[in-house]
This record gives C-alpha cells, structure tokens and sequence, in this order.
C-alpha cells in the first residue's frame, strides 16, 4: 500500500500551491483529482468541442493570483506568460459608456484623468482608489498568512497577535479609523456619499458583489471589495490580467512547480480514513486505500466535513456549525463562440474592449437583479462582467473570430419552481438577449454557446450549492470565521486533516493564498 508524507485532494490551484510547496520542502506529495483535468475552477475549456473556441471554464482572468506565490514558485520560468492589464468599460443606458484605462504596468497610480467625468467625480475617484490601495497594502500580508492564534499556548504567541495590528496602525489614525467606518458598510452607502454620477456608482459597486450572496444595500460589501483587491495589490477597479493560454496556464504552471509531487487524474475521493480521532488517509472509489500523514482537502469544508469523514468522528456541535455555514451559489457563467468582434455600447475600439466590461447600469439594477435571486427566479436584466479575451490572446479562438465570456451575477442555486435542466436555455436566452441590447446585431455573430449554471458549477467541480469561492463571503464568514469560529487555522477537528481550498482564510478567487497558508502550517506539525 502507498503512504505518503502528504495526500492533497483535488488539483485546484489552491490543491497545486499547497503541494508544490510542501514537495519543496522534501515531502513525498500525491495529488488526487476526480476530473481528468486539472485546474479545477481556474481552467481553460473549449466552448463547444472541436471547435477552436476556448476560454476559463469559470474564471476569465488571473488578476488575484499572489504575485508572492508567482515569484516564489517561479511561474514565469514554468511557462506562465501574464499578458498587459486591460480597462475597464461601464455601459450604462442610452449610449452611456465610462472607460477606465489601466494604470501602467509596474504602477499602482490610478488613471489621473477620467474625461467623462466633472472633476468633483474624478478627484473623488482618484481618492477612494489611493485609500483602498493603502488598505490592501495593509491587509495583504494578514491574507497572506495563517492567523496567530487568538489564544496562544507560549508567550512567544502574543507576540505573533500583535503583528497584524501594527500593520494596521501603519495607516496612521486617519486611514485606520476610515477603514473600522468603511469596512463594514454596505457598497451602496459608499459610493453614494462619493459619487454623483450612477454608472461610476454602479462601476465602483460591482467588486464587493462578486460572487456574493449580497446586494449593494448589504452589510459588509465593502469588506467583500477589500478581501477581493487585496490579491494584486489593486484598488476600487478591477482590472484584468488574461494568462496566455486561458486560467488553465496557471494551472499548468503549477503543476510544473510541484512536478516532485505525484498528480493523479481521474481518481475521486470517496471517503478520508480516520481512525481514534486522526486520519491515515483516503479511499478511492473503486476500494483502493492510499495512506498519507497528513490529508489537505481543496474542497470545500462542507464537502470535506460533512460528504468525506464520518459524521461519528466529529462532535455534534461541529456538525451542527459546519451545516450552518453558507454556500448558496449566485453564478453562472455564459459562453459565446463569435465570429466577428462585437461592438458593446457603441464602442468598437479593440483597445477598450480588451479589459472588462459591466454590463449594468446602476446600483439600482444590481439591486433588482439580487431581488431576482433571494426569490429563486432568474434574473430578468442579470449584472454581467464581460471579458473577450480572445482580443490579448488571439489563439483562443480561430483567425478572425472571438470568444466572449460572460460572468452572470446572481441567477440562484435554488430555483423555486423548477430545476436548472428546465431553465438552462431560458438563461442563455437572457444573456444573450441583455448583451444584445448595448449590441445591436449581436446574436448574429454567435456561433455557438454554452451556459454553466449554479448546478453544473456543483456537479462538475464538486463546489456545495454552485458556490465558487466554497463559502458565502460575508462578515461572519470572513478572517477568523472563515470557515468557522475557532478552525480558521486550515487544522480541524480529525487530528491531520487540514483544509486548504477557498473556503478558508485568504480564500476567494484565485489568490492562492490558501494553499501556501495551509502547507506551512502542515509542515509546522510534520516537523
């Protein structure tokens, strides 16, 4: 039988970032992943097959990734080629379009003139941008290692729970005491005590909604906003940065970073061993038992906690926690094989549509559209974020020709009157029918299309309820309850069973912070 320093579950990037560190460190690693791919959530796809069409299976774009955890594993050097940033497009109603070009690279300057914008707007832009950019310098290195211990077992300990608050007091007394107003706000209330104009509103609101179960009037989006600019050191707009290749080139440069370990394709977990309260391992489906010191699940903890390990071996409290946490799933994502480059409101400049692009128009129409979802309807005019990456990367679709990819925020996982087999179409007409509208002969240019809905995203890559980031981001999921009080540490109660996916601290996106995190405290407990 096999045994192993180190079993990690599922070859994610979080799953790779925690075994190539962990190889690198002369453990003898095994990675097993039930899809025959790897990448996970951060892989490239065809649209339809055969067809030349290929884009992120989920996610577009790897802005987010830590570039600490870029440079440590040497991506660059294993094949990671990370093209030039690109804007970002707001399309309102009736024409109304506002371009944010990107800051150059190397610079975290925020554009200097928005020329549709009066100067009040500009300025105050200018301002909310420098100050969130100083928050993310601040809360970066916090994201980017495991929490000290609130209750530390040696004095050496208290020293470890100062060191996030000095970070913080580096702000000085203004910046701290904006963020303790500011962080738990919702977006709405921040944008409108800055702004005048509503699509800059709406184009400043949109980043603490990713992904989200919450509305711009929800607390604790602006948290949301905070947690997702810190990856990248970004600040109130998020600019993409496409990988050649698609996602998927991340995780292949991953997998080259953890070429000591041992990836396996196509082995699902059925069940982690554990016997007196501490794992040995796993059983693959099919019977076959591999053992391992330490198991580090990239799955989500609900998954992990409540579908791998015998609910006989965890305390009924934590079961009854662990079936509390939140992971309703409000994305899907739409597809479009073109066969020309669309025009989006008006603009026809490849140079402007090479970055995102927001489909909605004011808070207000965030707002409806989360209505939709809290009454498990589909979203009759859905908030899209909209990439063509195909314009900095021309070999993802044939000559000529283009793919669109469409983040669709908040069709809901649980539909009230019917299943997403039903309304799979219904959705692809929406999309298609809500992009149409600030591009006028659009559905002439699709070839082909494909809809991922909340129950694809579950049933093939395992996420619980469609849920991409595996938890709800949100005030009491976050920091030191994420992804439950008193087990923010990646540890759980099965003495060698850590979890490393985006359901814990630093997760969210593609950071990759997780899997770094988790791997040092697994090593801290190997030694």
């Amino acid at each position: 039988m096999d045994t192993y320093d180190a079993l990690i579950l599922g070859a994610g990037h979080n799953g790779l970032v925690a075994a190539a560190y962990l190889a690198r460190a002369g453990r003898s690693v095994l990675v097993v992943e039930r899809r025959r791919e790897i990448g996970g959530l951060a892989a490239t796809e065809e649209v339809a097959a055969g067809t030349g069409f290929r884009c992120g299976a989920v996610f577009s774009s790897v802005e987010s990734f830590s570039p600490e955890i870029a440079a440590e594993l040497g991506l660059a050097e294993r094949g990671l080629k990370l093209l030039p940033s690109g804007g970002f497009l707001a399309l309102g109603d009736e024409g109304r379009t506002l371009f944010f070009p990107p800051p150059a690279d190397g610079s975290d300057a925020a554009p200097a003139s928005l020329d549709a914008l009066s100067a009040d707007d500009a300025a105050a832009f200018v301002d909310f941008d420098c100050l969130l950019r100083r928050l993310a310098d601040a809360l970066a290195p916090v994201l980017g290692a495991p929490l000290p211990d609130l209750e530390p077992s040696a004095p050496a300990g208290y020293l470890d729970l100062l060191w996030p608050a000095l970070r913080l007091r580096r702000l000085g007394r203004r910046d701290l005491a904006e963020a303790m107003r500011l962080l738990p706000m919702p977006i709405a209330d921040a944008v409108d005590e800055r702004f005048a104009e509503p699509l800059l509103r709406a184009a400043a609101a949109s980043g603490g909604l990713t992904g989200s179960w919450l509305a711009p009037r929800s607390p604790g989006s602006v948290l949301n906003l905070m947690l997702h600019r810190c990856g990248g050191r970004r600040g109130l707009i998020g600019y993409p940065r496409f990988a050649a290749g698609g996602p998927g080139a991340l995780a292949d440069a991953l997998a080259a970073a953890a070429k000591d370990a041992e990836i396996r394709t196509g082995a699902e977990v059925e069940r982690i061993l554990v016997d007196g309260g501490e794992t040995s391992g796993v059983a693959l489906a099919g019977g076959e038992e591999i053992r391992a010191g330490a198991v580090v699940s990239g799955a989500d903890p609900r998954r992990t906690l409540l579908g791998l390990v015998d609910p006989r071996h965890l305390e009924p409290s934590f079961l009854r926690a662990a079936r509390n946490v939140r992971c309703r799933g409000t994305v899907a994502i739409a597809c479009f094989a073109l066969d020309r480059l669309p025009e989006l409101g008006g603009v026809a400049d490849p140079e402007k549509l090479r970055g995102r692009i927001q489909i909605g128009a004011s808070v207000d129409d965030l707002e409806q559209a989360f209505d939709d979802a809290k009454y498990g309807r589909l979203p009759r005019r859905p908030y899209l974020d909209v990439t063509i990456p195909s314009i900095a990367d021309p070999g993802l679709a044939p000559a000529g020709k283009h793919v669109l990819h469409a983040w669709v925020q908040y069709p809901p996982y649980h539909l009230r009157d019917r299943g997403w087999d039903d309304a799979r179409d219904e959705l692809a007409d929406i999309v298609e029918r809500t992009i149409a509208e600030v591009s006028p002969g659009f559905s002439d240019a699709v070839l082909d299309r494909r809809v991922t809905t909340p129950a694809d995203l579950e049933r093939r890559f395992g996420v619980t309820e469609g849920c991409v980031y595996h938890l709800e981001p949100a005030l009491d999921q976050e920091l030191y309850l994420r992804p439950l009080p008193r087990w923010a540490g990646y540890r759980t109660p099965v003495r060698g069973l850590y979890l490393c996916g985006s359901g814990t601290h630093g997760g969210g996106g593609l950071t990759g912070l997780p899997g770094r995190n988790a791997a040092r405290v697994v090593l801290k407990d190997l030694r």
